[in-house]
């Protein structure tokens, strides 16, 4: 079903696209907003907003339209204040559902946009009534020039201690909800865009890291087939599955459902990318019962509780690659608690 619900293909925003002079017209620099009280966290090392605070002086008895305006200008104020933060010519432009800050030119921020605005309407299409774009205000894009400042960034959104992988992309799902980036080619960037705004369109729903990283893994893979091709793999196949059936046992499988996986550092980390991908195209070979899965599945217990909507005991999904073994749930053993995904 994922080739149904996910293999639709979307045309590249490099390429030549219908009444480019229109899309180019509706993307605007921007250098001020319409007044907005904005209230900051102090002793952060990038601006942060207090958006609770911010939130309290909403007008009550705005009109929705109103309310987005408000909403995206107090965007805006913020990417404003991180730009001056930042070395360099960062600048904000927007396009009719996105603010971005970057330093990119005019033109690749135009096809960066454009490309947002693409795979936005994809997403919305595709997932159906498991994605949302419920909410005030333009969704937030940061792309930072210099990794440095990506990392001190999503630093801010981490434990002060610990080792964590590292991260081409992340969506922020805290505040006023974002997804940041380093600077790459557009070929980099892109699928980035597609994995994270997957997450972004489905952060309503409290779903598992498993599933929430197979959904986005699975967009980037139709969107992007030559990604995911074996050639282009770090592993063969052969030693990937090897990998797999060495590493997976009935410990490590209580780190995958609690999401604690995905923040490996060593090889446990793509083993978890990798299992999420495979395991949510093999539950969404049903379509009906799949997309029913994910409106209930629950982080809590990595959808088990959800187990009637997809038909079978989800712990079936990794016996059907790993073959028998101690797969099941069990939240009384996640001591560190779960992570979402997201990441």
């Amino acid at each position: 079903m994922l080739k149904r619900l996910l293999a639709a293909v979307l045309p590249r925003a490099s390429s030549a696209a219908p009444n480019a002079q229109g899309v180019a017209n509706a993307i605007a620099t921007l250098d001020q907003f319409a007044p907005v009280p904005m209230h900051w966290f102090s002793g952060s090392l990038l601006p942060l907003p207090d958006w609770n605070r911010i939130a309290a002086d909403e007008p009550a008895d705005a009109a929705e339209a109103a309310r987005h305006d408000w909403w995206t200008a107090a965007a805006g104020h913020w990417l404003l204040a991180m730009g001056r933060e930042l070395e360099g010519d960062y600048r904000v432009r927007a396009s009719a559902d996105f603010l971005l800050l970057s330093r990119l030119p005019e033109r690749p921020a135009q096809v960066f946009l454009q490309f947002c605005q693409g795979v936005h309407r994809w997403i919305l299409r595709n997932l159906g009534e498991i994605a949302s774009d419920a909410g005030h205000g333009k969704h937030v894009v940061m792309v930072f020039e210099d990794e440095d400042d990506y990392y001190r960034y999503i630093s801010h959104y981490y434990p002060e201690e610990g080792e964590f992988a590292m991260s081409s992309g992340m969506f922020v799902h805290a505040g006023y909800g974002h997804f940041v980036m380093s600077r790459g080619g557009m070929e980099q960037m892109e699928p980035t865009v597609a994995h994270e705004l997957t997450h972004c369109l489905v952060s309503h729903l409290p779903i598992p890291a498993w599933l929430n990283e197979g959904l986005a893994t699975n967009t980037e893979a139709a969107l992007f087939p030559q990604l995911f091709a074996p050639s282009a793999q770090l592993y063969h196949p052969s030693e990937m599955a090897r990998k797999h059936a060495d590493f997976w046992n009935a410990e490590t499988i209580q780190e995958f459902w609690s999401g604690k996986s995905f923040l490996r550092t060593d090889d446990g980390n793509l083993l978890s990318y990798d299992l999420a991908r495979r395991i949510t195209g093999r539950a969404a070979l049903a379509e009906e019962r799949f997309r029913a899965f994910v409106r209930h599945a629950h982080q809590r217990d990595a959808g088990r509780g959800a187990e009637a909507q997809l038909g079978f005991p989800i712990a079936e999904l990794i016996t059907a690659m790993l073959g028998e073994g101690e797969w099941t749930p069990d939240p009384s053993r996640w001591h560190e608690g779960v992570e979402r995904g997201q990441f």
